[in-house]
This record gives structure tokens, C-alpha cells and sequence, in this order.
């Protein structure tokens, strides 16, 4: 039997609407107030979730001692 790691990515969204001079102010202001804790995304702001696998890779030394088992 293999081994698998599956990686589980929640994603959670808030659009803030903000008055600035451009789009860099903008998200620097929202970054800024986002640092701050103004703004605290929780489960009510999820919006998906994703799974991704993947086999897992043997470490060398644990390749190493199964062909030694294989070849005894």
C-alpha cells in the first residue's frame, strides 16, 4: 500500500470597498487596516475548498534499506 499526502486549502473572501487616489493605496490601505485586525475573516467569509494528492517520496534512507531487504 502507498502512502499519500492530500493537502486541504480553505479559502476565505472579503471585498472591502475603499475611497483612494489608485489601486496600490487601496489594497495598501486594506493591507494596512487588515494588520491592524480591523478586518477578521471567519466562516462566514468561506468560499471554497480545495484537495490536492500527492504520493508521498521515500527519503533516501528509506529507499536504501528496502533494496538492501530486496536483494537479501
Amino acid at each position: 500500500m502507498k502512502t499519500y499526502q492530500v493537502e486541504i486549502k480553505e479559502t476565505l473572501c472579503l471585498t472591502v470597498e475603499i475611497h483612494a487616489e489608485n489601486a496600490h493605496q487601496a489594497e495598501e490601505m486594506v493591507r494596512q487596516a487588515y494588520n491592524n485586525q480591523d478586518y477578521i475573516l471567519n466562516a462566514e467569509h468561506f468560499t471554497g475548498v480545495e484537495f490536492t494528492s500527492r504520493e508521498k517520496e521515500m527519503n533516501e534512507q528509506c529507499w536504501k534499506q528496502k533494496r538492501h531487504e530486496h536483494e537479501r
